[in-house]
C-alpha cells in the first residue's frame, strides 16, 4: 500500500462552485490529484478522487480539517480514507451491454447476477434513456471468463423472459463511428413476408408458406427454396404486384427510425432476399440510399415463375455489405445490420454491430444483440446514440 495515496469521495445535492471548492482546497495544500471522476445524477453530485499527499507538507489530519468546512457549506458528505489497491488490470477485455425496454424493479440485479455467475466484472453502469421506457449501458470486463457464447445465450434467455432487448458488443466497436445501417426487408422493416402475400394472390399460400418457414429456420437451402416458391407465383400480373405495395405495413417505428438516422447523417439501405418491385417502392417511400433484392422475371405483363440475374442468398448478403463498405470508403465495422432469419446470418456476421430482430433461433448465433418489433426504434441505443443526441 502506498502511504501517500488517499481516496476522497463526496456526495450531496448539485450546486454551482462545488467542484472548484473541493479541487481548489486540495490545490492550496499542494496535493496532487492522480485520478478523478465526477457526475451529476438527478440533481445529486458524486465525486471520487485519488490524491497524492507526497507533494505536500501537510498530513492526513490537515487535509481532513481543510475539507471539513465544505461539508456544511455545500451540505456534502465527504469521506477520506487511505488508498488500498483494488482490482486493477492492464489487460482488460471490455464489452458493452445495452438493455432497453419497459422499466421495472430488479433489472440491474438480474443482470449483475448473470455477470457474477459468468465471472464478468462490472466497470460502469449508466442510464442513457429514462422514463417508462429505459435504456441502460453496462461496461463490463470479460477477461476472467471463457464463456462468451454461453454468456450471450444466458442474456438472450433473460431477454426472452423479461421482454427487455439486449446487445452485447465488443467495446472497441463503439470507437469506430457507424456510418451505414442496413436492414433486411420482410419481417424486419415490414411486418409481412412479401412472398407469402404474393402466394395468397396466386392461390398457393399454403405450399409457399411451408417452404418459407423451413428456409427461414435454415432447414432448406435458400436458393432452392426460393426458386421452388417463385415457380408457384407464375401468372401474377404487374397490377397485382403494384396493389400489394399498398397493402403491406411498415414495422411500427421503422419510418421514424430511418428518418432520424438520415437526419444524423447515416446512410440507410435494405438488402433483401425478397423482390425488387417492392424494395424499389420502399426506396422511394423511405428515401433509402441502397436497395438490393431479387428481380422477378416479367413478360407481357405477368410473372414467368423465374428470377432474373443472381439470387441474393445468405452468402450474397454478406458480400453486399462488404461492397457497400468499399463504396462508402469505410470498414465493415462501421456498418450496422438488422435481420430476422437464417438468410441474414452472414450480413450480421460481417458487420460491426449485427442485431437479430425477433430472430429465428439460428440467427442468434451470429448476432450481437436482440430486438423486438415493439422496440425497433430503440436500435439507436444499441448504436450508442443517447436521448440527448436525438433531441
Amino acid at each position: 500500500m502506498d502511504n501517500s495515496l488517499y481516496v476522497i469521495s463526496a456526495i450531496g445535492q448539485d450546486k454551482p462552485g462545488l467542484v472548484f471548492s473541493i479541487t481548489n482546497s486540495i490545490a492550496e495544500l499542494n496535493i496532487n490529484i492522480v485520478d478523478v471522476e465526477a457526475k451529476a445524477v438527478r440533481g445529486y453530485f458524486l465525486m471520487f478522487l485519488v490524491v497524492d499527499i507526497s507533494t505536500s507538507d501537510c498530513g492526513y489530519e490537515k487535509m481532513q480539517k481543510t475539507l471539513k468546512p465544505l461539508e456544511e457549506l455545500f451540505d456534502l458528505g465527504i469521506h477520506v480514507k487511505p488508498y488500498e489497491a483494488g482490482r486493477r488490470k492492464a489487460d482488460k477485455t471490455l464489452m458493452r451491454l445495452t438493455v432497453m425496454g419497459a422499466d421495472g424493479p430488479g433489472i440491474v440485479a438480474k443482470l449483475t447476477r448473470i455477470f457474477t455467475e459468468h465471472k464478468v466484472n462490472v466497470e460502469k453502469i449508466k442510464m442513457i434513456a429514462r422514463g417508462d421506457y429505459i435504456a441502460i449501458e453496462i461496461l463490463t470486463d470479460i477477461s476472467d471468463t471463457s464463456e462468451i457464447p454461453m454468456l450471450r445465450k444466458t442474456l438472450y434467455q433473460f431477454s426472452e423472459n423479461t421482454g427487455l432487448d439486449v446487445s452485447l458488443s465488443d467495446n472497441s466497436s463503439f470507437k469506430k463511428e457507424k456510418k451505414v445501417v442496413i436492414f433486411d426487408c420482410d419481417s424486419t422493416i415490414i411486418k409481412e413476408e412479401i412472398i407469402d402475400e404474393l402466394a395468397k394472390a396466386a392461390g398457393a399460400d399454403k405450399d409457399v408458406k411451408e417452404i418459407t418457414d423451413r428456409a427461414m429456420n435454415g432447414e432448406l437451402d435458400f436458393k432452392e427454396a426460393l426458386l421452388e416458391r417463385v415457380k408457384l407465383l407464375k401468372g401474377l400480373s404487374e397490377a397485382q404486384l403494384i396493389t400489394l405495395t399498398k397493402s403491406v405495413h411498415l414495422t411500427p417505428g421503422a419510418d421514424e427510425l430511418i428518418s432520424s438516422l438520415h437526419s444524423m447523417g447515416y446512410k440507410v439501405g435494405v438488402i433483401s432476399g425478397g423482390f425488387s418491385f417492392f424494395t424499389n417502392y420502399l426506396k422511394e417511400a423511405l428515401n433509402l440510399d441502397y436497395v438490393f433484392a431479387n428481380e422477378l422475371e416479367i413478360k407481357d405483363g405477368v410473372t414467368t415463375g423465374k428470377i432474373n440475374g443472381e439470387i441474393i442468398d445468405a452468402e450474397r448478403k454478406g458480400e453486399i455489405v462488404k461492397e457497400i463498405a468499399k463504396m462508402e470508403n469505410i470498414s465493415t465495422d462501421q456498418i450496422v445490420a438488422v435481420g430476422d432469419g437464417a438468410n441474414d446470418r452472414f450480413m450480421l456476421k460481417n458487420v460491426g454491430l449485427g442485431i437479430a430482430f425477433c430472430p429465428k433461433s439460428i440467427l442468434k448465433e451470429y448476432s450481437h444483440g436482440m430486438i423486438t418489433k415493439e422496440n425497433i426504434s430503440g436500435l439507436r441505443y444499441f448504436m450508442g446514440i443517447p436521448d440527448n443526441t436525438l433531441e
